[in-house]
Protein backbone atom coordinates (compact mmCIF):
# COMPACT_ATOMS: atom_id res chain seq x y z
CA UNK A 1 0.00 0.00 0.00
CA UNK A 2 3.20 2.51 -0.21
CA UNK A 3 5.04 3.10 -3.57
CA UNK A 4 8.72 4.36 -3.28
CA UNK A 5 10.58 6.26 -5.91
CA UNK A 6 13.26 8.19 -7.00
CA UNK A 7 12.90 11.43 -8.25
CA UNK A 8 14.26 12.12 -12.14
CA UNK A 9 17.61 9.17 -11.77
CA UNK A 10 18.52 11.31 -8.56
CA UNK A 11 19.12 10.43 -4.79
CA UNK A 12 16.06 11.90 -4.00
CA UNK A 13 13.06 9.56 -2.49
CA UNK A 14 9.32 10.46 -2.22
CA UNK A 15 7.08 7.83 -0.52
CA UNK A 16 3.37 7.80 -0.71
CA UNK A 17 -0.10 5.77 -0.04
CA UNK A 18 -0.69 3.89 -2.59
CA UNK A 19 -4.70 4.33 -2.18
CA UNK A 20 -5.28 8.26 -1.60
CA UNK A 21 -1.66 9.50 -2.82
CA UNK A 22 -1.02 10.93 0.81
CA UNK A 23 2.72 11.88 0.65
CA UNK A 24 4.04 10.04 3.94
CA UNK A 25 8.26 10.60 2.62
CA UNK A 26 8.84 14.35 1.36
CA UNK A 27 11.34 14.54 -1.60
CA UNK A 28 14.54 13.25 1.17
CA UNK A 29 18.23 13.32 -0.22
CA UNK A 30 19.45 9.55 0.43
CA UNK A 31 23.10 9.81 1.56
CA UNK A 32 25.25 7.18 0.27
CA UNK A 33 24.10 7.19 -3.36
CA UNK A 34 24.19 9.97 -6.42
CA UNK A 35 22.61 8.33 -9.87
CA UNK A 36 19.80 5.50 -9.53
CA UNK A 37 18.79 4.09 -12.84
CA UNK A 38 17.29 1.05 -11.27
CA UNK A 39 13.90 0.78 -9.61
CA UNK A 40 13.23 0.66 -6.30
CA UNK A 41 12.39 -2.91 -4.92
CA UNK A 42 11.46 -4.58 -1.73
CA UNK A 43 11.19 -7.65 0.45
CA UNK A 44 11.06 -8.35 3.65
CA UNK A 45 9.79 -4.66 4.83
CA UNK A 46 12.84 -3.52 3.43
CA UNK A 47 13.72 -0.98 0.37
CA UNK A 48 16.51 -1.77 -1.87
CA UNK A 49 17.52 1.47 -3.94
CA UNK A 50 20.43 0.64 -5.81
CA UNK A 51 23.05 3.48 -7.64
CA UNK A 52 24.43 3.60 -10.62
CA UNK A 53 28.03 3.87 -8.71
CA UNK A 54 26.60 0.03 -7.57
CA UNK A 55 25.87 1.18 -3.85
CA UNK A 56 22.58 -0.57 -2.59
CA UNK A 57 20.87 1.47 0.21
CA UNK A 58 18.74 -0.25 2.62
CA UNK A 59 15.59 1.20 4.15
CA UNK A 60 12.78 0.07 6.33
CA UNK A 61 9.64 0.08 4.91
CA UNK A 62 7.80 2.66 6.93
CA UNK A 63 6.56 5.96 7.01
CA UNK A 64 9.47 7.82 7.80
CA UNK A 65 12.82 7.18 5.98
CA UNK A 66 15.35 4.59 7.98
CA UNK A 67 18.52 4.07 6.43
CA UNK A 68 18.96 0.30 8.04
CA UNK A 69 22.41 -0.34 5.81
CA UNK A 70 24.49 0.63 2.53
CA UNK A 71 26.53 -1.62 0.75
CA UNK A 72 28.91 -1.32 -1.94
CA UNK A 73 29.91 -3.38 -4.89
CA UNK A 74 32.04 -1.19 -6.45
CA UNK A 75 30.86 -1.52 -10.38
CA UNK A 76 28.24 0.01 -12.09
CA UNK A 77 24.89 -1.51 -11.95
CA UNK A 78 21.80 0.61 -14.54
CA UNK A 79 19.70 -2.79 -13.59
CA UNK A 80 16.58 -3.06 -10.80
CA UNK A 81 17.50 -5.90 -8.45
CA UNK A 82 16.01 -9.19 -8.86
CA UNK A 83 14.59 -10.51 -5.80
CA UNK A 84 14.00 -14.82 -5.61
CA UNK A 85 13.13 -16.21 -2.16
CA UNK A 86 16.07 -15.24 0.17
CA UNK A 87 18.70 -14.05 -2.87
CA UNK A 88 18.87 -10.81 -4.38
CA UNK A 89 20.53 -10.57 -8.04
CA UNK A 90 22.19 -7.45 -9.22
CA UNK A 91 23.65 -7.30 -12.67
CA UNK A 92 26.28 -5.40 -12.42
CA UNK A 93 28.69 -3.86 -15.87
CA UNK A 94 30.82 -7.14 -16.04
CA UNK A 95 29.36 -9.49 -13.17
CA UNK A 96 26.14 -11.09 -12.02
CA UNK A 97 26.20 -11.20 -8.09
CA UNK A 98 23.98 -13.29 -5.90
CA UNK A 99 23.49 -11.94 -2.35
CA UNK A 100 22.10 -13.91 -0.18
CA UNK A 101 20.71 -13.62 3.55
CA UNK A 102 23.32 -15.35 6.07
CA UNK A 103 21.84 -17.52 8.84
Amino acid sequence: GQLYFTKSLSNILTSVDAKTGETLIEQTRINGINRVYASPVAAADRIYITSREGTTVVIRHAERLEVLATNQLGETIDASPAIVGNEMFLRGEKHLFCLVEGE
